[in-house]
């Protein structure tokens, strides 16, 4: 995912709000592979689950392409089906890969609210610290 702390550092709109992650570094999923982003952040793709877009959800943002995701992530401020990579309906293909189960109106609302420049907080949101649990 990424380094603690991390800085949130762009909005979209009421729609998502999204951060992003070092390139040239390497993780681990929470399956255990290891993946290692190339010099612009990207790695491949993981479009294993059918996870819809919903409110609170965590989604990968890419370019469009395949492999091009892993270098940004959006937050879903509302349900988002348009998005979902198995919706032949759309070109969109964002994986959801996580979900708020805590916090979300204290915080990721608060975040939804901020001062914005350029589509970037006027003053940086950082994220101290993320616990990732399977369910």
């Amino acid at each position: 995912f990424a380094k603690n702390p991390h800085v949130y550092y762009g909005t979209l709109d009421e729609d998502a709000g999204q951060g992003s992650g070092p390139p040239d570094t390497t993780f681990k999923s929470c399956t255990g592979k290891e993946h290692t982003r190339d010099e612009y952040g990207n790695i491949e793709d993981e479009l294993v689950k059918g996870i819809s877009n919903l409110e609170g959800t965590l989604s990968m943002a890419n370019s469009g392409e395949p492999d091009t995701g892993g270098t940004q992530f959006f937050i879903n401020l509302k349900d988002n089906k348009h998005l979902d990579w198995f919706n032949g309906e759309s070109e969109s293909a964002h994986p959801v890969f996580g979900k708020i189960v805590e916090g979300y109106e204290d915080v990721v609302k608060k975040i939804e609210k901020v001062e914005t420049s350029a589509e970037q907080p006027v003053n940086p949101i950082k994220m101290i610290s993320v616990k990732i649990e399977e369910k």
